[in-house]
């Protein structure tokens, strides 16, 4: 409800402006004279004040300059009637929002009032506006301070770059990483910057994205003697056209040392511990087969414990060197065309002697026109061995353990279901960590390093593949690996299987 005082020494003007003004759902005060109404004015929330423009004691005058040097947005509307119409055209002047003379109409004396007021909202609007406003340039200048401040207290490099591929954001860091002068120009082209031909079409190619899910693209190249990566992505606008890009520059020198020095340590292990052990086991082999000599039961007992122990030390060195082989990226060493049939019919074959001590049906269950892949055959042989020796090994009740493949899509599936313990829920995220096995009573004699689930994971992705996992703690467990297909072209289908997500696991 809008408040309006009425000031005039008439009472009768007091009285009917407060009856029309009451009938139009306004709340009235009323003052006779110009210091009553500031002293109204001062401890009331007014609206608009009608003032006469000559009265005893305080005119109107006085109260205008009053109103406007203490609260201006309230609109003051001249009433005169013995004043002449100059003296109320410079009270306009002077800051007043309209005049009336009397005698007046209670309609137009309404509509000016009405008029008055939405002035004043419209003002009040306008200047809560600015002040939003302003309030957001400030947050917005505050936010691109601490930005700022960040990027260029950072160690890594930052690159940002518009739609022309010309520089407009780059810190201290990247013009240590790339040997630039800081006082190079910041809206710089890219060329100026990178003599780097495939960086510069990588960032190309990020352009190329409109409309795309964000994607990183990731690179690393050789500036001198120092090493880095870059990943770049694709900034979008308000209707998801790039308009930019912006690339993280990250000095992995050290991180290409440490990985020589483990290749060095790899091969330290490969020639240093291996070969002598596999020398000792064989003479251990030896002993035991009486070639040596003839043995007593208990000798031979002892020495074939000995030799198990010596084969597991073997085994897990064997694996180490697969997991770091893996991790360097140097364990597949060849892609050819290869048919899955025939190896997995050597595998079971394989396993089947150790199916059948364990009491344990081991069933192959393939197409025979299974389509080519492109994968390292050695690779693919100890992902199947890894896998049936896994469901061998976990279900010590016996049951059955089935081999299948099928091409599904674009991808050849490979299945390998057991009847074994199964696995918990809560360990399924686990299961492809390095040194990881389940523990479960039935198992604890079973011997393994933990690691054959994680290499068959590496191994598999590094082929563009990936691995599922199902199971349910006493029906067993399934393990599906997907891997692309040889097209038509003779090259592997890379396109992603929406359908199938990398799950882990279980380490054995």
């Amino acid at each position: 409800m809008n408040t309006v005082l009425i000031v005039d020494d008439e009472r009768v003007i007091r009285e009917g402006c407060r009856r029309v003004f009451e009938a139009e759902g306004f709340r009235v005060l009323t003052a006779p004279n110009g210091r009553e109404a500031l002293e109204i004015f001062y401890g009331e929330t007014v609206d608009v004040i009608l003032c006469d423009l000559i009265m005893p004691v305080m005119g109107a005058i006085e109260v205008l300059k009053e109103v406007t040097a203490n609260r201006p947005d309230v609109p003051l509307i001249i009433i005169t009637g013995h004043g002449t119409v100059a003296n109320a055209v410079e009270c306009m002047k002077m800051g007043a929002y309209d005049f009336i003379t009397k005698p007046f109409r209670p309609d137009h004396l309404v509509m000016i009032s009405r008029r008055a007021l939405e002035k004043q909202a419209l003002e009040r609007r306008a200047k809560r506006l600015q002040e939003e406003r302003t309030k957001s340039l400030q947050d917005l200048a505050e936010e691109q301070s601490r930005i700022r401040s960040i990027v260029n207290c950072m160690a890594d490099g930052v690159l940002v770059m518009d739609r022309r591929l010309e520089v407009v954001l780059q810190n201290p860091a990247l013009f240590r990483l790339l040997g630039l002068q800081p006082s190079s120009e910041s809206r710089s082209s890219l060329d100026e910057c990178f003599g780097d031909v495939g960086f510069v079409r990588a960032l190309y190619d990020v352009m190329e994205r409109s409309g795309e899910e964000p994607e990183l693209i990731s690179r690393e190249f050789s500036r001198g003697n120092m090493h880095l990566r870059s990943l770049s992505a694709p900034v979008y606008g308000p209707g998801r056209e790039v308009i930019g890009s912006v690339t993280v520059f990250t000095d992995i020198t050290t991180f290409r040392a440490l990985d020589e020095m483990k290749s060095s340590f790899v091969n330290m292990v490969s020639h240093e511990l291996r070969s002598p052990l596999s020398a000792v086991a064989q003479q251990m082999t030896v002993l035991i087969d009486g070639l040596a000599g003839a043995l007593e039961q208990k000798q031979r007992e002892i020495l074939g414990r000995a030799r198990d122990k010596v084969l597991n030390l073997i085994g897990l060195i064997t694996d180490l060197l697969d997991v770091a082989r893996i991790e360097s990226g140097h364990h597949v060493q060849q892609q050819v065309p290869v048919a899955l049939g025939a190896m997995l019919a050597d595998t079971v074959a394989l396993m089947k002697s150790k199916a059948e001590s364990q009491k344990i049906e081991l069933l192959l269950d393939a197409d025979p026109q299974l389509p080519l892949i492109q994968a390292d055959p050695r690779s693919m042989e100890e992902v199947l061995t890894n896998l049936v020796a896994n469901a061998i090994n976990y279900s010590p009740d016996g049951g059955r353990v089935i081999v299948c493949a099928a091409q599904c899509g674009d991808y050849l599936e490979i299945r390998v279901s057991d009847t074994g313990i199964g696995i918990e829920a809560d360990e399924i995220p686990k299961i492809f960590d390095k040194f990881y096995r389940v523990k479960h009573p039935k198992t604890r004699q079973v011997i393994g390093t933990g690691l054959g689930l994680s290499i068959v994971k590496g191994i598999v992705e590094s082929h563009r593949g990936s691995v599922e996992v199902e199971s349910r703690p006493g029906s067993g467990t399934t393990f599906r690996v997907f891997l692309p297909v040889v097209s038509e072209g003779g090259g592997s289908n890379h396109a992603e299987k929406a359908s199938t997500v990398a799950s882990p696991g279980r380490g054995r």
